[in-house]
């Protein structure tokens, strides 16, 4: 240790970005030089892209449990519960997670949205955001990174209830780096998604996009590209047989459809981001008993000679890519699990912008929208008067 510490700064640098996360936060407090080096941001982008550039990066598993817990890639071993900020608030749900960061939303807790670094045990609460009194609760999300301004963006969706009314939207973007919220243009057409968190791929969130011609569901692959804030839709491929239902997910950083049938459930991949043509049926699953429908590729086994799945029940399941046979993944002693991500470890320091409780943005807000609305009522007593 002695002799690393006598090296040139330069040369030092090239070995600790060598050396993964864990490790790297004990030796912060070796002394003041490594503490400086280690947290400073620009080391952490660094070495956030050299682990990235490894074809075997460090990975865990994410899931809730119910609660939120952390274990070994490919095993599921050695769980540990994560004293997260909504540890003992709630139930959060994971909306997605990238290089790491989970983005975290508590339904319990007024919406409120976290991001969460399981690694350094950062967050940040993201400024809370009222909703508009004429739109109704139909929420979607997403949660990825825009690699041309180099930017976590947090997408929230809201729109009216189809056949209430006039449609309406709003679209509305937090970019980490600015902390604040943006407007982005409303959505172009109505889309009811039958999972509301977006799926990140090629600097685009999706969503399945379900709606009625007639008697029969149709389907769309919706995006929203975190770099100009527009929606696109995505080429689907063209089904021989009939499905009950389509699900989006990402299988080796390529865009995947899940499609379901009474049968048999198909897995997709999208080969060249875009082009229809590329759209190639990996896997072919047939339904059991036990089986329900595929809802997202979650990741191969280290070996590839499986793939983790999750499934509508809340349960993990891995399938054997010889044999085609399914069977559940046990997750400690709990007879659900779901939410699951897969997360690299990474040392980006998430700073709160506060130390106020997570409640207090949605108390002042509704003491203010309580204080106008007095105010209304007096002045509308007044001009009676």
């Amino acid at each position: 240790m002695t002799e690393l510490m006598d090296l040139p700064i330069d040369l030092m640098i090239d070995i600790l970005l060598r050396l993964s996360a864990k490790p790297l936060m004990q030796f912060k407090s070796i002394c003041k030089l490594w503490y400086y080096i280690i947290s400073a941001p620009q080391f952490a982008d660094l070495h956030l892209a050299q682990t990235l550039a490894q074809s075997n990066p460090n990975l865990r598993f994410v899931f809730s449990a119910p609660h939120l817990s952390i274990a070994e890639f490919d095993t599921f071993d050695r769980i540990t519960e994560l004293n997260n900020p909504f540890r003992n608030q709630g139930f959060a749900h994971v909306v997605g997670s990238c290089h790491g960061l989970i983005c975290l939303c508590n339904y319990d807790l007024h919406l409120t949205i976290l991001l969460y670094n399981p690694t350094t045990q950062t967050h940040k609460k993201l400024p809370f955001l009222p909703k508009p009194s004429t739109l109704s609760h139909r929420y979607s999300f997403g949660f990825g990174y825009d690699d041309i301004s180099r930017d976590y963006k947090f997408v929230r969706i809201l729109q009216s209830d189809e056949g209430t009314g006039p449609f309406k939207s709003q679209v509305m973007v937090y970019s980490l780096k600015m902390d604040s919220w943006l407007r982005a243009p409303d959505v172009p057409r109505p889309f009811s998604s039958c999972r509301e968190d977006g799926v990140l791929v090629n600097g685009n969130l999706h969503w399945i996009h379900e709606s009625f011609n007639g008697k029969e569901k149709d389907y769309s692959i919706v995006g929203f590209s975190l770099v100009d804030h527009s929606f696109i839709e995505v080429p689907q491929p063209t089904f021989e047989e009939e499905f009950i239902n389509l699900r989006v997910g990402m299988l080796d950083a390529c865009l995947c459809l899940m499609v379901n049938d009474l049968d048999y459930s198909d897995i997709w991949i999208m080969k060249e981001y875009g082009v229809v043509e590329s759209w190639t049926r990996l896997f072919k699953v047939k339904q059991t008993k036990q089986h329900l429908f595929l809802e997202w590729p979650i990741a191969y086994s280290l070996n590839r000679q499986s793939l983790f799945l999750q499934l509508n029940t809340w349960r993990v399941v891995s399938l054997n890519l010889q044999t085609m046979g399914v069977k559940d993944v046990k997750v400690c002693d709990f007879p659900r699990c779901f939410d699951t991500q897969v997360c690299i470890e990474n040392l980006i320091m998430l700073k709160d912008s506060g130390s106020a409780t997570l409640e207090t943005d949605y108390l002042q807000e509704k003491k203010r929208r309580r204080r106008r609305k007095q105010l209304r009522h007096q002045r509308n007593n007044r001009e009676e008067c």
